[in-house]
């Protein structure tokens, strides 16, 4: 039986976008379902419904509108997380101009779906079907697919056209169960409730499974919701035979079918630091910071009363200052910049899913925080502040040594994925930073791998009080593909403050803040391929 999230994972990200799908993907999909649309440009995108009130807020039809216009609406405006109320989240921080959470075109996209898993695609209107097979060959991705269309006159003109692709009925609530299935037709795809209701299977579900057969639909029936409530439902779908496969809305909901094993659970309590699994570390060579265990990872970062640029006395004095601070940049040697964290000396040669708890003290520009997976080992343990520039590692810098994914707490900004493909720091690259960054002081962070993409989250944020905020569940803050990264992974803990010029003048510049971070409950949890995969 297959499982995956009906458009994605809908309940931990805008429904039916990219970020949806390959969050459900990196949570152990079998099968992304996803939906797609005709604008009025004739351009394929991946909505489900015409109407894009109920997403954008705005009204308006997607058959009636350009690509060009529907993206400039944000999809993500209506969006909430399983476990919150409306009014509780914003996906995108509605004081900050420019985010809309566009609509993905399938075009663009359909290159960098994974390519190991099944698509099935809703196609609406049907006279799109053509369209969408064309674009799925040209690409070499028709034989991966199965194309879902809701009538049987559709499925024999994209039979006709395109003989050996795979479809699928799309059976609307009100319709009743076909007595045949349409030629060549391989699933049904049908409303979880249609064939589940009070914990146990419907008069339907028993009617398709006494018809089913070759001459019905041979692959079974598809099961979909936005719903993740079904007690019981999937034990036994998985036994009945007769189900293809089962999308809800959270891949989270399936994870006691993948099979796993727990690669470390640290809560780093105590002061002792276990050396066998883990090592300390520093970003820069000052004195400013101190990394430390104790019921937690420290980091430490004492004000800064070093030197800066003078701008003021004679002109050689002024050139001299200008001098050496070009070569302090040019070597990347800040004495305002200060961090460090935690570095596990395991590699992690899996697909896993990595989550760790923070507090921080400040939150503020030109401070941040990160959990990421990069193909370094930690190096050495340092147990105490660096005396020299060898004491530094840029494992332990957030976002240095790449290649490297992460999951961060952008200054004040909100939560974000970050990634860099090679080998520069100048290339890294930042997903747009997701909820409310100012209001935390700590919250929960997840990083997901499956091959070569990568999902974050965030969930239960703190403010300053210690009381918890939304969201409650899981909420990606971006996917990313990195193909550059090994098999086996080293994952870090880190914090850090620098110098940051004013976004508005960029002669002045932001505070060098003082803080402190803490990380507590470390947990990776790997999925092993399946023995003879």
């Amino acid at each position: 039986m297959k499982v995956g999230a009906y458009l994605g994972n809908q309940a931990h990200a805008p429904a039916n976008s990219w970020t949806a799908l390959i969050s459900a993907y990196t949570g152990g999909a079998s099968v992304l379902h996803f939906a797609t649309r005709l604008t009025a440009d004739r351009r394929i995108v991946l909505a489900q419904a015409d109407d894009v009130a109920a997403a954008t807020g705005t009204e308006g039809r997607i058959g009636a509108m350009s690509l060009a216009a529907l993206r400039q609406l944000d999809f993500s405006q209506r969006f909430t997380p399983r476990g919150s109320a409306s009014g509780d989240f914003n996906y995108f921080d509605p004081t900050v101009e420019g985010r809309p959470f566009a609509l993905d075109a399938l075009d663009e996209i359909v290159s960098e779906l994974p390519r190991d898993v099944d698509w099935l695609i809703e196609i609406r209107p049907e006279d799109a079907a053509d369209a969408v097979a064309e674009l799925l060959r040209s690409r070499g991705a028709l034989s991966r697919s199965v194309l879902a269309l809701e009538t049987k006159a559709a499925i024999a003109r994209c039979k006709t056209r395109f003989p050996t692709v795979r479809t699928a009925l799309v059976l609307p609530a009100e319709q009743p169960l076909p007595d045949t299935a349409p030629a060549g037709c391989e699933v049904l795809v049908v409303p979880v409730e249609r064939f589940w209701r009070d914990g146990g299977w419907t008069s339907d579900a028993q009617r398709f499974c006494q018809r089913q057969g070759n001459s019905y639909f041979p692959l079974g029936a598809q099961l979909a919701s936005a719903a993740t409530e079904y007690p019981g439902m999937l034990a036994a779908a998985k036994s009945a035979g007769w189900v293809w496969g089962v999308c809800l809305g959270s891949t989270f909901d399936f994870a006691a079918l993948r099979p796993s094993f727990v690669h470390v659970d640290e809560s780093f309590a105590g002061t002792a630091v276990d050396r066998t699994r883990f090592a300390l570390g520093y970003a820069k060579a000052n004195g400013f910071a101190t990394v430390t265990w104790n019921d937690g990872i420290h980091i430490a970062i004492a004000p800064y009363t070093g030197e800066l640029p003078r701008s003021s006395g004679d002109g050689i004095e002024r050139r001299l200052s200008r001098i050496e601070w070009d070569l302090i940049d040019v070597a990347r040697q800040w004495p305002f910049y200060s961090g460090g964290g935690v570095g596990l000396v395991a590699g992690i040669a899996d697909d896993f899913a990595a989550e760790v708890s923070y507090r921080v003290k400040e939150v503020g520009q030109a401070t941040t925080l990160e959990m990421a997976v990069l193909n370094v080992d930690p190096g050495a343990h340092r147990g105490a502040p660096p005396a020299s520039f060898r004491d530094k590692d840029s494992f332990y810098d957030p976002h240095g040594a790449p290649p490297y994914v992460g999951v961060e707490h952008d200054e004040d900004d909100g939560f974000r994925i970050n990634w860099n493909l090679g080998s520069e720091y100048d290339n890294n690259q930042y997903g747009r930073p997701v909820g409310d960054g100012r209001t935390a002081r700590g919250a929960e962070i997840r990083l997901e791998r499956r091959g070569a993409y990568f999902a974050a989250y965030y969930r239960n944020p703190v403010d300053a009080d210690g009381d918890v905020l939304h969201p409650r569940d899981w909420v990606c803050v971006g996917v990313a593909r990195n193909d550059t990264l090994n098999r086996t992974l080293y994952l870090r803990c880190v914090g850090k403050r620098w110098r940051q010029e004013k976004a508005d003048d960029p002669s002045q510049y932001e505070p060098i803040l003082a803080n402190e971070f803490t990380f507590r409950n470390l947990r990776v949890t790997c999925f092993p391929p399946i023995d003879g995969e």
